[in-house]
């Protein structure tokens, strides 16, 4: 049975390609602003397990994001500082105002996908809306393709608002700008 086709408008024809939880996957190359190496994080009480912390790039206030955690394909445990250091950062868009960064496990690549993504099976893929279909990459490799949009529920972007906002008032308090 042929496999549904996704249009070709979904991706710029190019991705950023990852490894997460044992699995590859991609993001197009428009919605991740650049990789980053992971950075010192201030994480304050309260913070909902996904949310690794917080830090400053530039003028920019970044929350970062364990994405295997967020999506289901790992469960939470405290942060392994050591292991995050060896993590990289994929900055996106924003969330409640405050930009996102989603810690994944290595990137892999920037590729040319070889065709037009098709569409999952229904058995043998994660569940979840926020996988848009399967790729085909230069040199042979697949890839599950991610949704940049489907990968926070606007509860969540609006709760990193809402942390985000309740931190600069915090620092406003004692005159700390850089928290």
């Amino acid at each position: 049975m042929p496999r549904e086709t996704i249009s070709r408008d979904t991706i710029s024809g190019a991705v950023v390609v990852f490894r997460l939880a044992g699995g590859s996957y991609a993001l197009p190359v428009p919605a991740v602003r650049e990789c980053v190496p992971m950075p010192a994080l201030s994480r304050p009480p309260g913070t909902p397990a996904p949310v690794l912390g917080y830090f400053r790039l530039g003028g920019e206030r970044v929350v970062a994001i364990d994405l295997a955690v967020l999506l289901g394909l790992r469960p939470w445990a405290a942060p392994d500082e050591a292991v995050m250091l060896y993590r990289p950062l994929l900055l996106c868009g924003q969330a409640g105002g405050t930009r996102v960064a989603f810690m994944v496990d290595s990137v892999l690549d920037v590729r040319p996908q070889a065709g037009p993504a098709s569409a999952l099976p229904a058995d043998g893929a994660p569940a979840g809306d926020w996988l848009v279909g399967e790729i085909e990459l230069d040199g042979g490799m697949t890839a599950l393709l991610m949704g940049p949009d489907r990968l926070l529920i606007e509860r969540e972007r609006q709760r990193i608002g809402h942390l985000a906002s309740a931190r600069d008032q915090r620092a406003a308090l004692w005159g700390d700008g850089d928290v």
